[in-house]
């Protein structure tokens, strides 16, 4: 595979990391990609890591677990490599938990990898060294690239090829599961936030209602209604985790599939698309409205002498039919925030879920041994 690119410059470093300007650029990073022949296996204070646990970005490392053989054979010196191969995967499963990382950490290990690159979609990093506190002790070269389209192909070209080849940190059906959890956790976290916020009121600290002035518009909608589908696929994903030789998991897992098979995504996606009342609310424009009726019911004997007259008529007539559409959503409003927290809340207890089983739900080929 070649690839070419430009602004580009040569780096070589002594007694410091050099792709400190990548760890730099994570802060204001959307995308962050990493692929390690190894990480650190002592206790200090990594760098790399550290850094990782405060990002908020979309965030994949691929590290190859060095010590680890396809096989191990019965003699005294396979038997130390065994005993060797296990200590270190334990070290590498622990220190690349993604429990100790933000929700979109998602590490993988592929056995045959020897690149070495960091990056973020601003800078990458290729060089010799290692992404371990060891390379800053060593003399290392590489180069520092800020090309981005060049960046964007290295991810879809490279990057993603040896991902496709490697090996998820949990089980794959699980890590699947897992993710899309946390996913639309978060964003069903948002939505509940910006609909609190933009369209009801707690008018008199007594009882929500709907605020008189709205501030949402369709595009918030369509965003709901495309992560409601999402929530549908939740049950199928989790169908993907049963586990043949566990049936107090396979138990809870059907508990847990019964919360979301409860939840009123359809009604929820109908009050939101085109004939819905919140649809019809949120796209209602009084002074559009208004204008539209001065100028199609009104246009004869809204003179100029009569204008003002007509003019407020109009304006009484939209703010009407405002009135309206605002009552239809208020009487569905109750149950559809209740739908909405009940979301959440299906989504926390599949959170709780995930955290109690990752153990269980280890990728059995990583240890081999």
């Amino acid at each position: 595979m070649e690839l070419s690119f430009d602004s580009g410059r040569f780096v070589a470093h002594h007694g410091r990391l050099n792709y400190q300007e990548v760890l730099d650029d994570f802060p204001n990073a959307h995308l962050i990609r990493i692929i390690t022949y190894n990480i650190s296996k002592n206790q200090r204070m990594d760098a790399l890591l550290e850094a990782l646990k405060t990002v908020s970005a979309d965030t994949k490392i691929i590290t190859n677990i060095p010590s680890r053989m396809d096989e191990y054979y019965l003699s005294p010196a396979g038997q130390n490599m065994r005993s060797a191969a296990r200590k270190n995967i334990q070290i590498y499963l622990s220190k690349l938990n993604p429990e100790r990382f933000p929700a979109q950490f998602v590490p993988y290990f592929n056995v045959h990898n020897h690149a070495k690159l960091i990056g973020t979609e601003n800078i990458v990093y290729i060089g010799s060294a290692n992404f371990s506190n060891e390379s800053a002790d060593n003399i290392e070269a590489g180069i520092l690239i800020e090309d981005k389209e060049f960046i964007g192909r290295l991810y879809a070209e490279f990057f993603d090829k040896v991902e496709s080849t490697s090996m998820s940190y949990y089980d794959d059906g699980f890590s699947a599961f897992r993710l899309l959890a946390m996913s639309l956790y978060a964003k069903f976290k948002h939505h509940h936030h910006y609909l609190m916020q933009n369209l009801y009121t707690d008018y008199q600290r007594t009882k929500l209602t709907v605020a008189d002035s709205i501030f949402i518009d369709v595009s918030d909608l369509t965003a709901l209604y495309r992560d409601l589908d999402e929530l549908s696929s939740v049950s199928a994903l989790a169908d993907d985790t049963y586990d043949d030789e566990n049936d107090d998991y396979n138990s809870e897992l059907e508990e847990l599939k019964s919360a979301f098979e409860c939840l009123s995504i359809e009604w929820l996606q109908t009050v939101i698309s085109e004939d819905g009342s919140l649809y019809q609310l949120v796209i209602y424009d009084t002074d559009i409205e208004a204008n539209n009726l001065l100028q199609e019911e009104y246009a004869f004997e809204a003179d100029e002498e009569h204008l003002d007259m007509y003019a407020e008529k109009a304006l009484n007539t939209a703010t009407e039919i405002y009135g309206e559409l605002h009552d239809s959503f208020a009487e569905e409003a109750d149950d559809f925030l209740a739908e909405i927290e009940k979301i959440i809340a299906a989504l926390e207890k599949a959170l709780s879920f995930t955290a109690k089983w990752t153990t269980a739900k280890l990728n059995p080929k990583i240890n081999n041994t």
